[in-house]
């Protein structure tokens, strides 16, 4: 999800298509969130290992595409089915850790697991960088097959769940077929719509706007047939009736903007306002991720000990909202002890809650339906990060154009470099460019990044009230039966 973030304008400049770069990203996000709540279900029915084996054999086919794309078209194919199939990944992974452990053990690996995510987000622009520098980009996408096959090995081996009962037959008439293709026709145009604000169409646009209504309406037909019509829908609404599971939903709805945010929106500050490299410009994020690691052991580790979460889920709104609250202290002058600084505290409130709110939801429904809450509050973190992603993007890129064309007035000779800046803020820092004018763009794109830093404090304040929703459930020292 990461390793692209700051290459993704050299990539699109090789196809000579720059104005479609960003769906490099955006296309991954949004097949991998359309998807993510139908692998919960659809593993109770066919099995774990079937539903991760199917995602991460997707996840592979897409990657060969994209490593061999021959143009932009083939390559965002390849983007959305890596997105089919990293969603599954996303889900299942703690679907399956809720499977083989008991709610009170389980913070002892969640800890892991939170640790190797925040890893790889931290090493993923790094890699990205240092790839793209120094050879082909093809290789961001082959690298997934080393290890993505191995892994399909040891967890054919390895993993010793319970299948689900039943012939294929009596497994396929229990999937809810209706209530997947409506909620898909419901997901993937809302997610569209808010890709498609403020990035080429405004938000008031008959387009954007028509395609949200519509998406309204599907999904209120959609809630009626899983209210009414499935027989084992993919969403049981009367699970929303349990505070834990309503307050963590809203909970990872709100950490999916604050993670997502700093982890696209600090490198493009590093670029344009510090002129540094691609690579620095990863590096620049691993304070936030290095962080995460630590306090998402030390929850993990605490969690075991005292089967206590709520302390955690409050820290993690405390010090998510304090840590952006400090990004709009980000100044051109600013030095690097104190970027540290606030992208370390932003990191252990990420740490703190992104594992303890899915036990949260976990320990508060019965066995047979941890799969499905899983799915449904990791889907909430990424269509709140699509979310957060769509409306800031939006405030950074017409501030931006409006700057730019001041900006243009006032130095006319160089309007060309002013308004490719916008796509690739590379440039800034590797042209030979009058002070005077350097100025001006590491002010324009300072001053818009400020505006986005304003607009990540409501997600943060809605973080901090409703980790407030989160109520104590003792957590079971007995694995509960997971699979029928």
């Amino acid at each position: 999800m990461t390793i692209l973030a700051t290459v993704y304008v050299e990539i699109a400049n090789e196809y000579q298509d720059l104005s479609d770069g960003i769906w490099i990203i955006t296309i991954y996000l949004l097949s991998t969130t359309a998807v993510q709540p139908l692998y919960g279900k659809v593993s109770d029915v066919l099995g774990r290992f079937e539903s991760v084996a199917a995602a991460a054999l997707i996840f592979c086919v897409g990657s060969v595409i994209c490593a061999a794309a021959h143009s932009m078209g083939m390559l965002l194919a390849g983007r959305a089915i890596q997105g089919i199939g990293g969603g599954g990944l996303l889900s299942m992974t703690s679907v399956i850790l809720g499977d083989v452990t008991t709610e009170r053990d389980r913070g002892k690996y969640t800890g892991f697991l939170a640790g190797s995510w925040g890893v790889a987000s931290a090493v993923g622009p790094v890699m990205g960088g240092a790839i793209v520098e120094n050879a082909s980009w093809r290789i961001i996408f082959w690298i997934n097959l080393p290890v993505c096959i191995p892994t399909l090995i040891v967890l054919f081996f390895a993993l010793k769940i319970p299948r689900p009962q039943g012939n294929l037959k009596e497994k396929f008439l229990r999937i809810d077929i209706l209530g997947s293709l409506v909620f898909q026709c419901c997901i993937v145009p809302m997610i569209l719509a808010f890709a498609w604000g403020g990035q080429g169409h405004k938000w008031i646009s008959g387009q954007v706007l028509g395609v949200i209504c519509a998406s309204a309406v599907v999904g209120v037909i959609f809630l009626l047939i899983e209210w009414k019509v499935a027989r084992e829908p993919i969403v049981p609404l009367e699970l929303f009736k349990i505070r834990n599971v309503t307050a963590s939903s809203i909970c990872h709805f709100c950490l999916g903007a604050c993670i997502y945010t700093p982890l696209m929106f600090i490198p493009l500050w590093e670029l344009a306002v510090k002129h540094v490299s691609e690579t620095e410009a990863g590096l620049r994020i691993l304070p936030l991720m290095a962080a995460m690691v630590v306090s998402s052991f030390v929850a993990g580790i605490g969690l075991n000990r005292y089967g206590r979460y709520r302390g955690f889920i409050w820290l993690c709104g405390i010090f998510i909202a304090t840590g952006n609250s400090l990004l709009l202290l980000y100044k051109p002058s600013t030095g690097s002890f104190e970027r540290i600084i606030f992208l370390a505290i932003t990191g252990l409130g990420l740490g703190f809650g992104v594992q303890t709110l899915i036990i949260a939801a976990q320990c508060s429904v019965d066995g047979k339906d941890m799969a499905v809450v899983t799915s449904l509050v990791v889907f909430m973190r990424t269509l709140g990060g699509i979310f957060g992603l769509s409306i800031l993007s939006s405030v950074l890129n017409n501030s931006l154009r409006k700057k730019a064309d001041t900006l243009s007035a006032q130095f006319p000779e160089y309007t060309q470099i002013i308004h490719d800046s916008l796509n690739d803020q590379s440039i800034i820092g590797s042209s030979n460019l009058p002070d005077n004018v350097l100025q001006g763009l590491v002010d324009m794109f300072h001053s818009s990044m400020h505006k986005v830093f304003i607009g990540l404090i409501p997600f943060s304040a809605l973080m901090v009230l409703s980790t407030l929703l989160i109520k104590h459930v003792d957590l079971n020292k007995k694995r509960k039966q997971t699979i029928k």
